[in-house]
């Protein structure tokens, strides 16, 4: 959808993520999608950053962690599963010459244990006709079995995460971003097996786990209504219909206190991304679209309700 494109390279200098996007607005407006806290947060997971070569760079991807943004200890608290990386490129792109963002993540597997930086880049180059070709590129300088699973377990996330950007970019650029995320308790199912559930309830009376992608088809549970953009394993992309003007991005996770507990302990969690109108905004197209004061028209409260419908019985 939207031209993404992703796969996987791996060549002598490792394992790496590769996605790009053709996007219809100027270079500068994708740089300030890709390169700052507010436009990471509009299409990725909430993020603060230092817009330096040498800044830090937080990303807080925990569903199960408090919104960093409604307080100082609900800040504290999500830093403990936060990702933390340095910035070592930051070159905006400048007339025809290209912009690189990119950064490295040295504990991404836990502090003090021995795995090479994992690097992410994002390319934004003119295209020459007035738009833009964002290239990202993720991974890290080993090969292995652990580079396999852990580099090419995240090819999925990444498309549909930049099939969110691409997705505003192309159907209302010059609006912002609020960004509500929620999650279930605990289950006791498997990720398939709650997945399967939750389509089941959401797009197909009878879809199963391995079942074929159905991208395109209509999602529709009580007020929540839209069409399936994309589908991974355990995840899908959904562009609102109803209740209101975005997409969201619905997932299923292991849970539990130990790996055995996860093996048969799983929850659901949404990431919305709802569009809506800019404080004095110009009109002009936004790459920072996250916006704070605007309330969304779902608190976590009312999307943790009707994702708690999709689970129970």
């Amino acid at each position: 959808m939207y031209g993404v494109t992703a796969g996987i390279e791996a060549t002598d200098d490792g394992r790496h993520v590769v996605c790009s996007v053709p996007l219809p607005v100027a270079p500068g407006v994708v740089w300030d999608a890709v390169s700052t806290g507010e436009g990471i947060s509009s299409w990725f997971v909430p993020c603060a950053l230092e817009p330096q070569v040498g800044g830090r760079i937080v990303q807080f991807a925990d569903p199960g962690a408090p919104d960093p943004t409604t307080g100082p200890e609900a800040a504290a608290e999500a830093m403990l599963t936060a990702t933390v990386g340095e910035i070592t490129v930051f070159s905006p792109p400048a007339g025809t010459a290209p912009g690189e963002f990119t950064f490295e993540e040295r504990d991404w597997m836990g502090e003090g244990i021995p795995v090479p930086p994992w690097t992410t880049s994002c390319e934004v180059a003119d295209d020459g006709e007035g738009g833009t070709v964002l290239t990202l590129r993720s991974g890290f300088a080993s090969g292995g079995q652990l580079a396999e699973e852990s580099v090419d377990g995240s090819v999925s996330g990444w498309a549909q995460s930049l099939t969110v950007l691409a997705h505003r970019l192309t159907h209302r650029p010059a609006d912002g971003v609020v960004t509500v995320h929620a999650a279930t308790d605990p289950v006791a199912s498997s990720v398939p097996g709650l997945w399967s559930r939750v389509l089941g309830r959401l797009v197909a009376p009878a879809a199963g786990a391995g079942a074929a992608a159905r991208s395109g088809e209509v999602a529709r549970a009580g007020e929540v209504g839209g069409i399936v953009a994309t589908e991974s394993e355990a995840s899908a992309l959904i562009v609102l219909s109803a209740p209101v003007d975005g997409v969201i991005e619905l997932y299923v996770f292991p849970a539990g206190d130990t790996p055995e507990d996860a093996t048969s302990s799983a929850a659901v969690a949404v990431r919305v991304y709802e569009y809506v109108d800019v404080p004095g905004g110009s009109g002009a197209p936004l790459g920072a679209a996250a916006v704070d004061g605007v309330e969304p028209t779902w608190d976590s409260e009312r999307w943790r309700g009707w994702l708690e419908g999709l689970v129970t019985d």
